[in-house]
């Protein structure tokens, strides 16, 4: 490393936990296994490379070969490889056990499988908060990477020499001591221009950059940034390959050897001091700060259902450590039980971004799956029994109100008009209101101007084709923008001025003509071991809502009365996870139901809702229009019933309806 310049790369390559094997396949075939093959061609450039815990499991079961070529490439020091939380968390948003086991957990894997022991880690979407330097420290890791925009509060207290400014970047050179109470590690700024650049312009402009950076004494440039955009991202295979930009590159870097090195992190190190200390605040990269309002943990804010799974995460987190304090528990089932919390904690499905995320309920599906799994064994090593319980759900101050028995468990909001937020089958390992609300995105006013462009170039000509709105999956996806004013969770309930039509319903629109608006229920706890009755006075009568869970099967009844209280329909609205081929496309409506039935055989589950008396039921498939990587798109996120009952008027009596949700698995 005695040239002027040095690059340091990090490449990081990942598949979230419940990704279809067919993406896994094609991130292969596209980017991970000829991005190595190109790299073993170039023995003279050295880089890190990171695969996350989910994907290493991967490999393992369908491509061990690969691994072996990765450990070979690291026997060698061409390449060094860096740890991480295993399953892909958000270090940040964990408690600092689960930090310190996802960490020695990676540790572990990498030992076993490369016969190396990580000394940097790579900082899942480079999320820093003050505090990891301890965390980091204690699992015996020295340096990690951060972009390098997470430096600019710091920059009046950074050497001048090793910053480069323009008018379209800032990049900070070196690298930089941090701490918390005493840990210290290195970070490595990230630069903004090469996670650009890189595949993306001519090798030749950014060796005409390096080549800038040479000072009168040596210096290093970090690029850290996602391997799938060296093939999987769209259209970069043919680039990054077929056109042959990574071997150009990668020749280009082994050519330049009189001023331009390349080093593994570890290796720079070894010889190379930081150049100085920098104390930096919350952050990640820049588009990630625009996405989540600066602050990473707001997702949780704007996305109730995101901020469900993190507060179920927690839970289950203090759950599971209770249960080692009291050292009681058989150890094989809480390992078990902390395997599945892991990775349930794998943090696509948390947020949103320039991707699906958290807009894709296979993901949260997933998710979901392994934090019941993980709950579930806690249950049993805890030896709890059906139970009626207050706890603070999601994080706000103001209890909710849980419902379990060993068939089906509920979380009851009191505070939001008395909604089921979480509904467990722990035999499916599913929430029956995984759903998604529909809101407004950034990206919405794009696909508003596109189809509005689209309007006027085709007002004297044929329709523009499909493959002129640019990342439009379809057409006229602007008339799929609908959004709703709650939160599509289930048990809601509703006074309307006549039944409402099927559009109104659809549109949501149909909620603006309440009787009176949301508001809290009173929770009292009545006599049975899993039921709840909820009250809220309202127009000088009282509403109530009872829920009761059978003792010994998935069902829950709900009797809904309203005493001294005369509207003219009184409606329930229930959102569900399930997606039944029989009602995906079109909404529906009919009279006189007493019962209704959704079912989705690849999961062997089947709901049965029974309606006492009689109602008018509509229903319709929520959709929401989000991301992806190859443009907008439709996503299916629930199916929306809504029970309507017409009432007598000027009625003496109260009035009440009963409805029952049982659930069917099917034998495996």
């Amino acid at each position: 490393m005695s040239a002027p310049v040095t690059l340091l790369m990090a490449v990081h390559c990942h598949q979230p936990v419940g990704n279809f094997g067919f993406v896994f396949e094609e991130a292969y075939a596209k980017a991970y296994e000829p991005f190595l093959r190109v790299l073993e061609r170039h023995p003279g450039v050295r880089l890190a490379l990171h695969y996350s815990g989910c994907l290493l499991d991967w490999l393992r079961s369908h491509q061990p070969g690969f691994l072996s070529r990765v450990k070979a490439l690291a026997a060698r020091g061409q390449v060094e490889l860096l740890a991480g939380g295993y399953y892909e968390p958000i270090l940040p948003l964990l408690p600092e056990a689960d930090r310190r086991g996802q960490l020695a957990q990676m540790q572990a894997a990498l030992r076993a499988r490369f016969g190396t022991e990580a000394s940097g880690c790579w900082l899942t979407e480079r999320v820093w908060e003050p505090d990891l330097p301890a965390t980091l420290a204690a699992a015996g890791l020295r340096y990690t990477m951060v972009d390098a925009n997470q430096f600019a509060p710091a920059a009046a207290w950074l050497p001048p020499h090793l910053q480069v400014r323009d008018d379209a970047f800032w990049d900070l050179l070196g690298c930089y001591t941090t701490e918390y109470a005493g840990s210290s590690i290195t970070l490595f700024p990230s630069s903004k221009r090469l996670r650009y650049w890189l595949p993306f312009q001519p090798v030749e402009r950014t060796i005409a950059f390096l080549k800038r950076l040479r000072r009168d004494e040596p210096v290093a440039i970090t690029f850290a940034d996602d391997g799938e955009k060296f093939g999987f991202w769209p259209e970069t295979h043919h680039w990054v390959y077929d056109e042959g930009w990574l071997d150009q590159f990668l020749t280009a870097l082994e050519r330049e050897a009189g001023w331009l090195s390349t080093a593994t992190f570890r290796d720079y190190l070894a010889e190379r001091r930081p150049d100085g200390r920098a104390y930096l605040p919350c952050g990640s990269y820049e588009e990630m700060l625009e996405w989540s309002g600066g602050h990473f943990r707001n997702f949780f804010a704007k996305y109730p259902e995101a901020n469900a799974m993190q507060q179920k995460m927690l839970r289950t987190s203090r759950q599971l450590q209770a249960l080692r304090s009291l050292r009681r528990a058989p150890g094989a089932l809480l390992a078990r039980a902390a395997r599945e919390l892991y990775t349930g904690q794998c943090n696509c499905a948390y947020w949103h971004g320039v991707f699906g995320g958290l807009y894709l309920s296979h993901l949260r599906r997933a998710v979901y799956a392994h934090l019941i799994a993980a709950e579930e064994l806690a249950s049993r090593a805890a030896g709890d029994a059906p139970s009626v319980t207050a706890l603070d759900a999601d994080g706000d101050g103001v209890e909710e109100v849980r419902l379990r028995t060993n068939a089906m468990s509920l979380i009851l909001d009191p505070e939001e008009g008395g909604a089921v937020t979480e509904w467990i089958l722990p035999a499916a390992r599913l929430n029956l209101v995984d759903t998604l609300t529909r809101r407004p995105e950034p990206y919405h006013s794009k696909l508003r101007a596109t189809a509005l462009q689209a309007v006027a170039a085709g007002a004297s000509s044929a329709p523009a084709s499909i493959h002129d709105l640019v990342g439009v999956k379809e057409r006229d996806l602007e008339s799929c923008l609908v959004y709703d004013d709650h939160r599509r969770s289930a048990f809601l309930d509703y006074a309307l001025p006549r039944l409402p039509t099927l559009e109104e319903v659809v549109r949501s629109g149909w909620t603006e003509q309440r009787l009176w608006p949301a508001g809290p229920f009173r929770w009292r706890k009545s006599r049975g071991r899993a039921r709840a009755t909820l009250v809220r006075d309202v127009d000088g009568g009282r509403i109530l809502k009872t829920l009761r869970l059978d003792a010994r099967r998935p069902s829950v009844e709900c009797r809904y009365e309203l005493d001294g209280v005369d509207v003219p329909v009184a409606a329930l609205e229930f959102n569900v996870s399930l997606r039944d081929g029989r009602y995906l496309s079109l909404p529906g409506q009919g009279a006189g139901v007493a019962s209704f039935d959704i079912e989705e055989p690849a999961l062997g589950v089947t709901l049965r809702l029974a309606i006492d008396p009689p109602a008018t039921v509509y229903h319709f498939p929520i959709e929401t229009v989000s991301e992806s990587e190859g443009g907008l798109e439709r996503t299916y996120q629930g199916l929306c019933l809504v029970c309507c009952w017409a009432l007598q008027p000027r009625r003496t009596q109260p009035w009440a309806c009963r409805v029952r949700w049982s659930a069917e698995m099917a034998q495996t």
